[in-house]
């Protein structure tokens, strides 16, 4: 069903147009490429975290500007093809677009690590194959195209309101990672500055209010539960500073956590 793989080429390597019968990923792990995808044009240069979605039968190749080293992942079409498993098919559809044409994405330090991490995962399952390797790389695959999936689209043509409107959706189910200006406007491609103010136009916060403002919430969700303590409440949502926790907390909800989880847990018992 998957397939992970590791491609080393030479400098000024230019690879044959070819078009797959299988849907693949594409990751740059080192060197510098130009690439074309469906075309024949071969686009400006790009490095290292760079990834391609391509669908099956797309004409693509790469001009290798640097030796340059690509991680391949190959996909069977039957898993995200029309008729295909409905959840893989909907995870690459998000993907690559409705149409189907393919997509680059760009990817931060922390994305990459993910990414990277699970490739050398799964090389190492395919060769010391042991009791269980083809679920866990079925797993592997499919963490990777969910990550990438759920990142902003990169290219030229989508507006940059729509790609701040995409970090923070980002934002909303990954609040509890060390958020940055820096790496949220790497997310959408734009600068520091023009990314501050394109957050708060669109959200009506700045990015550290708004980190703060969903990990308070998941925070109090946590706590009304009963089921997690004041530390585990706090470290879940992303705060690494008791007293830093403590005083927000207060400050937006009126009481302490202890006091919160108290109360909810009461209006709980009384119903």
């Amino acid at each position: 069903g998957v397939r992970f793989a590791e491609s080393v080429h030479e400098e000024d390597f230019l690879m044959a147009r070819r078009a797959d019968p299988y849907p693949k990923l594409v990751y740059l792990l080192k060197g510098v490429v130009q690439w074309e995808m469906g075309d024949g044009v071969l686009r400006p240069a790009v490095g290292a975290g760079t990834v391609w979605a391509v669908p099956a039968r797309v004409p693509h190749r790469f001009h290798d500007l640097a030796p340059a080293t690509l991680l391949l992942l190959g996909i069977s079409p039957a898993r995200v093809e029309p008729g295909g498993e409905s959840t893989w098919r909907d995870v690459w559809r998000g993907l690559v677009g409705v149409a189907g044409e393919g997509r680059r994405l760009t990817l931060d330090r922390g994305a990459r690590q993910r990414v990277e991490g699970a490739w050398r995962r799964a090389l190492l399952e395919q060769s010391h194959p042991r009791i269980g390797a083809d679920v866990v790389l079925r797993a592997l695959a499919a963490d990777v195209l969910v990550l990438l999936a759920r990142l902003p689209a990169m290219e030229a043509e989508r507006s940059s309101r729509r790609r701040v409107e995409a970090v923070a959706r980002e934002l909303e189910e990954t609040f509890f990672e060390p958020w940055t200006v820096e790496r949220a406007a790497q997310r959408a491609g734009l600068s520091r500055r023009r990314l501050t103010a394109l957050f708060r136009d669109v959200t009506g916060r700045s990015l550290g209010e708004r980190v703060t403002e969903l990990r308070l919430a998941h925070a109090a969700r946590l706590l009304a539960s009963g089921d997690h303590a004041i530390l585990g409440a706090m470290l879940s949502s992303g705060f690494g500073d008791a007293s830093h926790f403590y005083r927000l907390f207060r400050a937006r909800f009126g009481v302490s956590p202890g006091r919160w989880r108290a109360v909810s847990a009461g209006s709980s018992g009384a119903s």
